[in-house]
């Protein structure tokens, strides 16, 4: 039996596969209630302790971008641990759709009012996390364009999967112990070969290696260094979605 939490993130990975380059019905694969200065949207997280994907819906502050629909801050962002002054705690509200619930229902719940019972997640349980859109709702032309490059690199997460990417670089901030980094254009790398994947959003903590191969010098190296070879890397999605039942 396919489970449709997995369905779900299944058909956006082959989305993603595809080259997608805009979402047709966001209404089905994300967006929940509408508030006047709010809106709930579906995410994925790789939650500490948790063997599989969590599928959720959070809530979010409406922000005012031109030509950006349903604008918000960037999960990066949004799932860091807040400054000690800003009066944020380290925990975030979320609405978990049924066992056996598909995720189109869901939504539509939601919008229509149907309540939920809330659950509370930790952010610094939260190991990596994506979104179901085809745009970055946070994008603002004079900000990208004033930010630093993006440059390609190589990771190793203390789970054991290797992934690549472009991003930037890995960098403390103060007022947070926690931060995440935004990983655009990535693959996984697996014994089995490559995986395509929506851009995902790292917590640092769950990064144990990291290496900047923007050169060609460091592209033809890190193909000899035995963390970042698909070979020793884990066989499990960094997206987990459980084992599939073998036939019979």
């Amino acid at each position: 039996m396919k489970h449709p939490h997995f369905e779900h993130v299944r058909e956006h990975l082959e989305r993603v596969r595809d080259g997608y380059a805009y979402i047709p019905d966001p209404d089905q694969v994300y967006l929940g209630r509408q508030e006047e200065d709010h809106f709930w949207e579906l995410v994925g997280l790789r939650l500490q302790g948790c063997p599989v994907v969590v599928l959720a819906a959070i809530r979010f502050e409406r922000m005012d971008r031109k030509g950006v629909a349903d604008s918000r801050a960037s999960l990066a962002a949004y799932l860091s641990t807040p400054a000690p002054d800003s009066g944020e705690g380290r925990r975030i509200t979320a609405l978990l759709p049924h066992k056996n619930q598909s995720i189109p229902q869901f939504l539509m719940g939601l919008r229509a009012g149907r309540e939920f019972a809330p659950v509370s997640i930790d952010r610094v349980r939260v190991e990596v996390a994506f979104d179901f859109r085809a745009d970055n709702p946070a994008a603002v032309k004079d900000l990208r364009d004033q930010a630093a490059p993006l440059r390609n690199h190589y990771y190793r997460t203390t789970g054991g999967h290797v992934l690549r990417g472009e991003s930037h670089e890995l960098k403390p901030v103060e007022g947070s112990e926690h931060r995440f980094v935004a990983v655009r254009s990535p693959e996984q790398l697996l014994p089995q070969g490559v995986i395509a994947m929506p851009t995902l959003f790292v917590a640092h903590r769950f990064v144990s290696l990291q290496v900047d191969v923007t050169t060609e010098a460091a592209r033809l190296a890190v193909r000899n260094w035995v963390p970042f070879l698909p070979g020793t890397a884990s066989a499990e999605g960094l997206i987990p979605m459980g084992r599939k039942r073998k036939a019979g």
